[in-house]
């Protein structure tokens, strides 16, 4: 199979040197464009590529990313100025990527990293029961925060836009707006893996057993970033933990862990995900993996 050749914007921050840690040796792609930020005025250059990863922060994704779709190239962003946009496509390819097959479009959002570890695993749960409420504590780790910052002895708790970000993607996402979404997004002592305190009611109530078949039968994707079960669940008390558990499924799964009843909503558990893998690169690489598959390979 000839490889797709891809570009890379923004490849000297955290999530850039992820996705070139994952583009290595890559199935479907080829990274042969990566320019500094400096040399991003080059735009000529780019025209070789087949499709772009953008790593780029908000301020330089209204200028590169735009360039590049204008001229026709498939552009997959983490910047969030694009993803409330109605035009472009909010994805996370395992709940909504059906919106990809014979997607015309040039510009492809990858959501908020918060989002992976709180809604995959309400997302079978909604589809067999009927989602009402959640409430979710997000404890995000300071990678997510970029390489500058650090943090010690202390919670900072309040992330600027992250709880507005959190709840408005992922009913874009779900295409439910009588959905409620009530977050807390605090930042952590943790390098790596958002940790989510989820609370759920459903249309329908669903018993914890029904909940953990809902999550042990879940069907991945099959591509070369999937992993080989979406869903890990920890049986120990004290489980899911980012030390211990940040890099199940390469990164790329979501661990789970404390699923019990709750008095005031239906359900409550714990949900951990690789906020630079499952959230940022690997999740925007394997959304360019089956957008390749449906429209390109």
């Amino acid at each position: 199979m000839t490889k797709l050749k891809v570009g890379l914007l923004g490849r000297r921050g955290l999530v850039g040197q992820t996705y070139e840690k994952l583009l290595k040796n890559h199935p479907f792609f080829e990274l042969v464009f990566a320019p500094a930020r400096e040399e991003l005025r080059n735009i000529e250059e780019g025209k070789k590529c087949d499709l772009i990863f953008s790593a780029l922060p908000s301020e330089g994704a209204k200028i590169y990313d735009l360039a590049f779709a204008n001229l026709g190239i498939p552009v997959f962003s983490s910047a969030s100025f694009h993803r409330l946009q109605e035009d472009v496509p909010l994805i996370i390819p395992e709940i909504n990527g059906s919106k990809l097959k014979g997607w015309k479009g040039s510009i492809i959002a990858k959501p908020n990293c918060t989002l992976q570890s709180m809604l995959l695993p309400l997302y079978p749960l909604h589809q067999k029961f009927g989602l009402k409420q959640v409430a979710v504590t997000n404890l995000q780790a300071t990678s997510g925060a970029g390489s500058q910052f650090t943090l010690s002895d202390n919670v900072i708790p309040f992330i600027e836009g992250e709880e507005e970000k959190t709840e408005n993607e992922s009913l874009k996402i779900l295409e439910n707006p009588l959905i409620t979404i009530s977050t807390h997004c605090t930042r952590v002592p943790v390098l790596h893996g958002h940790l989510s305190c989820v609370s759920a009611s459903f249309e329908e109530k669903p018993t914890l057993k029904e909940v953990r078949d809902c999550w042990d039968h879940f069907e991945g994707l099959h591509l070369p970033s999937s992993p080989e079960k979406m869903f890990v669940y920890f049986e120990e008390e004290d489980r899911p933990q980012p030390a211990l558990d940040v890099n199940v499924g390469k990164g790329m799964a979501v661990a789970l862990g404390r699923l019990r009843t709750c008095s005031l909503f239906d359900i409550r558990f714990i949900a951990l995900s690789h906020n630079l893998v499952r959230g940022a690169a690997g999740g925007g690489l394997l959304t360019a993996e089956l957008y390749a598959k449906e429209n390109l390979l």
